[in-house]
């Protein structure tokens, strides 16, 4: 006996599957898994193809890259391309250079000679060449100065000889880089934090380090000059220090062996009580010329010539030279002064440099001997910290070797001052207190510090409610015990979304009022096969829609829709088109959206390459802005049939969309397509398909469930939303194209977007899994909002 039965999968009403949506229905979905390839999931919106994605540029010489944001403002925004031992920057979807200089000229020669009057380049500098007319083989690429003169130079390695014929126009313009001492394996470990225009960076084997950006084209990166601290707990041993001066470079020799090459950078603070060694300042007294007085924990000297008798008023200023009555005052220390190590001489000597951020002179202990020294937290022997980020107005770092559950505070609104000391103001130096070790490796701040380490999750604070941290009210609490991955975590909403160590889970991290504390939730749960192999890097995109990216090991595109106060929860993944390999993501705000950069490995013209591309807005308001091709490239101007640009896409077939219309497939040559018909806007790159596989179907039957029983789908209704073009069928084998175009459409124009349902008479036969199947393989827009099954159950 059969079960006539209308099957609704209205995404929508979010029915699709557990695993795209995360409502689980034991009876009704307790078979099959759902196929989502090259979709993303909207609580309102069922589920559309992803938009393609647009080439921005290579990374230099086609190395590895890691891409991180730098946000100084909605419309001053970067990705940055950290490679090895470089930085590059790109901004609206272009590689970022200085101001461009005009070309009057290009040769057909081995190798190619530009006129570019004035252009003051230099031998080894990467330029930027667009705009050429002629030699268009130029354009849209980057060359190697090499041979320049005042008003030309050649592109290294280019021969132009075959090249069209230079007409006019173009220009170039200097690729902006700064030099970083980051190799490629450590790019990937890199911790960052951002205020305003300066990046904080931190890794474990480099100093703490900033870049600065001084202009929109212009960014500077230096090591953190820390104007005192952190350090280590003071000497407890009967070892000595002494310096052989205290101002300027100085020698070191210590009483045992304690010094060692990893100390070179490192600050050795020096520290007594000058109300012990000197007089205190008293008024109506005189004092003689470098006569040195403490008041309120400061020393000062007298550096007026002879006697002369003080007045009412004490010094108290804490930088320079001031004249108090008639005496002038000369600061030198507050009880501590500093040096940093420049060398190592042998375990006993050292040679350093006075340091002199917030004082004049060492202390005279210094010069004396003394066993009251401290040694840096940061250096090579100590290991630099692993983790950085803003909270409360301080810059905290954290995770170094000899400290690894130590978090460094820095005084408040002074982010490279570590001076320790009571008042509240005061930088802040705490250590986990934990049973067992637990490594830092990353800071997010939340309404709390969230502090992730290879074991558990701790929160920082100053206790309850709004209670401000400070040297004297520290509260650290253990939250959670996942264990962080390398991934650096990051802030979706109100939840803080983290990869877990074995790096193939997903944890949702919130607030919890019933528990006054963090609660954590594996996301991974609803698509856990998505995840094996492990998740690499990932980037949260609030606008259009929201959606947490994810690279796999493999070098696979994973999206999660994540929208948890419309209860949407739903993993797919995104191949991209071609050889493709994702290893890296990172998105920065562009207009009203956040844009999606990707580092893409691929082999071009037998070559490895790295693309740097985008992924494109979901908005169009015509078929002719659609835009469903990978490292794909747009043509926007009088009609033509000659395509040219392309050489990112050299010996590669392509996909194109001209003028709205699908059209042949073409190979790229000399940089170069063919078009069989004129057109003036073309967008073209590699293909790739968007498919929607249902679950097996779950219809009831006369005596339970339809699992395990025999059943056939008789019909199939798709409802579609702004879509041309999709194929519907049993399987991938069996799939016929559905028609969008009809009588009443002019041949010569494109198709327009169809919004509605189309009936497909369903190719099925009789079998258990009973699925649809939805496919779009052309360059072109498809959403699915619900998919309709008329179907049969057979219960005997």
């Amino acid at each position: 006996m059969a079960r006539v039965s209308s099957i609704v999968t209205n995404f929508q009403a979010g029915e699709l599957s557990p695993r795209l949506e995360g409502r689980i229905d034991l009876q009704k979905y307790s078979a099959g898994a759902q196929t989502l390839q090259n979709m993303l999931t909207f609580p309102q919106g069922g589920i559309t193809r992803r938009p393609g994605t647009e080439y921005a540029g290579t990374s230099k010489d086609g190395g590895k890259v890691r891409l991180i944001n730098f946000e100084f403002s909605d419309t001053q925004a970067y990705v940055l391309e950290f490679g090895a031992n470089y930085i590059r920057f790109f901004k609206d979807g272009e590689i970022l250079t200085e101001a461009t200089k005009a070309i009057s000229g290009a040769t057909k020669a081995n190798p190619v000679v530009i006129t570019a009057t004035g252009h003051s380049y230099s031998n080894g500098d990467r330029v930027f060449i667009s705009g050429v007319v002629g030699m268009t083989e130029l354009n849209n690429r980057e060359f190697t100065v090499a041979n320049q003169t005042t008003n030309t130079f050649e592109l290294s390695g280019i021969n132009g000889s075959a090249f069209t014929t230079y007409t006019s126009g173009g220009t170039s313009g200097k690729i902006v880089e700064v030099t970083t001492t980051y190799s490629v394996t450590d790019i990937f470990e890199i911790n960052h934090a951002q205020s305003a225009d300066v990046l904080y960076l931190a890794h474990k084997i480099h100093e703490p380090a900033k870049l600065t950006r001084t202009t929109e084209t212009s960014f500077t990166l230096s090591d953190i000059d820390f104007i005192d601290g952190p350090y280590l707990d003071e000497n407890i041993t009967t070892t000595t220090i002494t310096s052989d001066a205290n101002t300027g470079t100085v020698t070191l020799t210590a009483s045992a062996d304690l010094f060692e090459s990893g100390h070179v950078g490192a600050l050795f603070q020096f520290r007594e009580r000058v109300e012990i060694g000197h007089e205190a300042w008293a008024a109506s007294t005189s004092y003689a010329q470098n006569d040195l007085v403490h008041f309120e924990g400061n020393l000062y000297k007298k550096t007026d010539s002879g006697s002369d008798s003080s007045g009412t008023q004490p010094p108290v200023h804490l930088e320079g030279t001031e004249t108090y009555g008639v005496i002038d005052w000369e600061y030198q220390h507050s009880g501590t002064g500093f040096v940093k190590v420049t060398a190592v001489t042998n375990a006993t000597t050292a040679t350093a440099v006075v340091q002199t951020h917030n004082f004049l002179v060492l202390p005279a202990v210094a010069t004396d001997g003394t066993t009251q020294w401290s040694e840096g937290s940061f250096c090579t022997k100590n290991g630099f910290p692993r983790a950085v980020a803003f909270y409360e107005e301080r810059l905290y770092f954290a995770g170094t070797t000899a400290q690894p559950q130590t978090i460094f505070g820095s005084a408040t609104a002074d982010f490279e001052n570590h001076t320790a000391g009571t008042d509240d103001d005061k930088a802040i130096n705490v250590t986990i207190a934990s049973d067992q070790v637990n490594v830092i490796k990353h800071m997010l701040p939340g309404r709390f510090l969230q502090i992730m380490t290879t074991s558990s999750e701790f929160t920082l604070s100053g206790g309850t409610g709004t209670t401000a941290v400070t040297p004297t009210n520290v509260n650290v609490l253990r939250e959670t015990t996942f264990g962080s991955g390398d991934v650096r975590p990051l802030r979706a909403g109100a939840s803080t979304i983290m990869v877990q160590k074995g790096g193939e889970k997903v944890k949702e991290v919130t607030f919890s009022l019933d528990t006054d504390g963090l609660v954590g939730r594996d996301l991974t749960v609803l698509g856990e096969h998505l995840a094996r192999g492990g998740l690499t890097d990932m980037i949260w995109q609030q606008e259009p829609e929201l959606v947490l990216w994810f690279v796999r090991a493999d070098g696979v595109l994973i999206g999660l829709s994540y929208d948890p106060a419309n209860n949407t929860i739903g993993w797919h993944q995104h191949p991209l088109g071609g050889t493709a390999v994702v290893e890296s993501i990172t998105a920065i705000p562009s207009g009203s959206e956040d844009q999606v950069y990707l580092s893409v490995k691929r082999t071009i013209n037998s070559a490895t390459v790295r693309h740097i591309v985008l992924i494109k807005t979901l908005s169009f308001d015509t078929i002719d802005d659609a835009f469903f091709v990978d490292s794909g490239f747009t043509y926007s101007g009088s009609a033509t049939t000659t395509i040219t640009g392309l050489n990112h896409l050299e010996g590669e077939t392509v996909q194109i969309l001209a003028d709205g219309s699908t059209h042949a497939d073409k190979t790229v040559s000399s940089g170069s397509i063919t078009l069989d018909r004129s057109a003036s806007k073309v967008h073209l790159g590699f293909s790739y398909d968007s498919l929607v596989k249902t679950l097996r179907m779950e219809a009831g039957a006369e005596d339970g469930i339809a699992q395990g029983k025999i059943k056939r789908i008789h019909g199939v209704t798709v409802r579609f939303l702004e879509t041309v073009g999709a194929e519907v069928g049993p399987d991938t084998s069996n799939l016929d194209r559905i028609p969008f175009r009809d009588s009443s459409m002019g041949m010569d124009a494109s198709v327009p977007l169809f919004n509605g349902d189309k009936e497909i008479t369903f190719p099925s036969g009789y079998e258990n899994d009973a699925q649809v199947v939805v496919r779009q393989s052309q360059p072109l827009p498809m959403t699915i909002v619900a998919i309709m099954r008329r179907s049969n159950t057979f219960d005997a």
